[in-house]
């Protein structure tokens, strides 16, 4: 049998490749890390580190074994925050969090279901991006938010996601920008024209990234729009740059530097446990019922 500490200290040293780092990460003496890797080493059978000089390096079998020990930790989390969620009083107010690349029409017909089912219910909505949005939901700040997803099975803190569809971006520049009229954007065009990055995708980590030796973070695409009547380039949600098609202040480019119409991901994130809540799960229902209409498809 292994107890979930010998499984944190088994993990600590995994990571950091040391006995004496691996106490200072996990507020422990060196001591008492060694002792339970060596009674969980006893309870298996087999060696997990071979020390060399003052580094523990990691045998097969720890490599092997790590993959599980994460999933045993992660599994606790979620049980942990599950319980805790049981006796949770029911909430008067509700703090959601949206990135402002989301489309807006579904956000307010959320908000006008959501106000039609508890009238009583007083529902903050915060723009955030994913960078700063998880960390929050998982201290419990917001109470649910629509983020990018990363394209990643899992996030990085223990939460339920759902996937609800995809957003599509292009790259833009100004009507009358003097790069409005190349038959293709290049290479160096990206590189040396000024690029201007929406504060979402410059936190989110994510396909969108800084490109261009004259990078400008831009907290808003709105924002984003009027700076591109002057110069430089953009890459901007297709919905909500064909309007601003369509006022004739931008121009849709095709680009060799990165693939047209570029997808994102978009889901749903909550607390493990808050499904119980029959407010959340109204608004998981909406917002499938909704992603249904605004995304084509979910896979």
């Amino acid at each position: 049998m292994h107890t979930l500490e010998q499984l944190h200290a088994f993990i600590a040293v995994f990571e950091q490749k040391s006995y004496s780092a691996a106490g200072r990460k996990l507020n422990k003496d060196r001591t008492t890390i060694r002792e339970l890797v060596k009674s969980y080493e006893d309870n298996l059978g087999f060696s997990l580190f071979e020390i060399q000089g003052r580094k523990a390096h990691p045998t097969p079998y720890a490599t092997e074994l790590v993959k599980q020990a994460y999933l045993v930790l992660r599994q606790n989390s979620k049980l942990t925050e599950y319980s805790k969620s049981i006796y949770t009083t029911p909430k008067s107010i509700i703090n959601i969090g949206y990135d402002a690349d989301f489309p807006f029409e579904f956000i307010a017909e959320l908000e006008r279901r959501l106000h039609g089912k508890y009238p009583h219910l007083t529902v903050h909505w915060r723009k955030t991006t994913r960078l700063k949005g998880v960390p929050l939901i998982a201290k419990g700040t917001l109470d649910f938010a629509i983020l990018p997803t990363r394209n990643r099975v899992e996030p990085e803190y223990p939460l339920q996601f759902t996937l609800l569809g995809y957003i599509s971006y292009g790259l833009y520049v100004g009507k009358h920008s003097r790069l409005a009229n190349k038959a293709v954007f290049t290479l160096e065009d990206g590189q040396f024209e000024t690029q201007y990055l929406s504060e979402n995708a410059w936190e989110a980590d994510g396909i969108i990234k800084e490109f261009s030796s004259q990078t400008r973070q831009v907290s808003s695409n709105r924002l984003i729009v009027h700076l591109l009547q002057n110069d430089g380039w953009a890459i901007l949600p297709n919905d909500y740059a064909n309007d601003e098609v369509n006022k004739v202040k931008l121009t849709k480019l095709e680009s060799n530097i990165l693939a047209n119409d570029v997808r994102i991901g978009f889901g749903y994130f909550h607390q493990i446990g808050q499904e119980q809540s029959s407010t959340i799960q109204h608004i998981k229902k909406w917002c499938d019922e909704l992603a249904k209409t605004f995304f084509q498809s979910a896979e």
